[in-house]
């Protein structure tokens, strides 16, 4: 009984192991030197750059930047907050240019076009988190020299309580257990777990 009692605990020991390694997740946040970007005024624009590499083993599955409560100081035409994720940028770094309230996006054809914003509201602080998910397909370039970085131009004054960039990883273990594969070793540890309970009631 106690050999049967030792295998039972083994196997689910086992399994939970699996478990436990096929689900882990890494997760990586950054944020500009500057949290808030100076508060985003509308005389100039930024290139925040990232130099980060994806740690061997991992695979990024999601990616989000977010502005954390963000309001427009208050709601024009013409409004905009253009958002880009570049191929490139300062390393570690945040450079901020002057355009002396122009409109447009200054990074117009460059990089990806995450957003182009306009806080339909204005005026106050509304505790609304602007959220962009970039696919993961777009990090492909990363292994390489792990340098990227956001082209942020904003056409008004965007106040804001930072701004946040978080990459989600899985880890490669090898070969993941098929579902069919996990189907069978339960299946094994409730016929073991059914013939325990009939020894005890003997």
């Amino acid at each position: 009984m106690k050999k049967i009692l030792s295998i039972l605990s083994l196997s689910l020991l086992i399994l939970a192991a699996v478990m436990v390694v096929t689900s882990y997740a890494g997760s990586y946040s950054f944020t500009p030197s500057d949290n808030d970007l100076g508060e985003l005024p509308h005389q100039y624009y930024f290139t925040w750059g990232i130099d980060w590499s994806l740690p061997s083993g991992e695979t990024i599955t999601k990616a989000t930047l977010t502005y954390n409560n963000i309001w427009d100081w208050i709601s024009e035409p013409g409004d905009h907050l253009y958002t880009h994720l570049l191929g490139s940028g300062p390393s570690n770094n945040v450079i901020s240019s002057w355009d002396g309230e122009g409109g447009g996006d200054n990074f117009g054809g460059q990089g990806l076009l995450l957003g182009n914003w306009n806080d339909p509201n204005g005026g106050s602080p509304s505790g609304y988190n602007l959220t962009y998910d970039i696919p993961a397909d777009h990090f492909s370039w990363l292994s390489s020299d792990g340098n990227f970085g956001f082209g942020i131009d904003p056409d008004c004054h965007y106040y804001n309580n930072g701004i946040t960039f978080t990459i989600e990883t899985t880890h490669d273990t090898g070969k993941v257990p098929e579902p069919s594969t996990m189907l069978l070793l339960g299946s094994g540890l409730i016929g073991l777990g059914g013939y325990v309970r009939r020894k005890f009631r003997k």
